[in-house]
């Protein structure tokens, strides 16, 4: 329940900071941080099984956004995908709940398995 209430109080102050403020990065900059530290104390992930194969399709989008981010940095025409979400995430209430949803995915990581079963 704690955990709700400061990931609604993180997406609070950012939906009422403003779009590229000092409080809406100081909120996610510190939330970001808290996932970060818990998940690597309590070893999150350490149980999960190799991805194998099916992890391709994600090296794919991974590599392209890398290669679009490349791009738009090396050149002054090409838009960064920053710059193309920035009338999306232009309204507050849209720029909170897309706080939440990232939270909420750092959550799922850091509920993932820590420990191996012993046979």
């Amino acid at each position: 329940m704690a955990a709700a209430a400061c990931a609604l109080a993180v997406a609070v102050a950012v939906a009422v900071s403003g779009e590229l403020s000092a409080g809406a990065l100081l909120a996610v900059g510190l939330a970001g941080s808290a996932v970060v530290v818990l998940a690597a104390a309590r070893r999150s992930g350490a149980a999960a099984p190799p991805v194998g194969r099916r992890g391709l399709p994600w090296l794919a989008w991974c590599a392209a956004a890398l290669g679009w981010e490349l791009v738009a940095l090396a050149g002054d025409g090409q838009p960064s995908l920053s710059d193309l979400a920035d009338p999306l995430l232009a309204h507050p209430g849209v720029r909170g709940a897309a706080t939440l949803g990232w939270l909420a995915a750092g959550a799922w990581l850091i509920a993932r398995p820590r420990a191996r079963a012993r046979p």
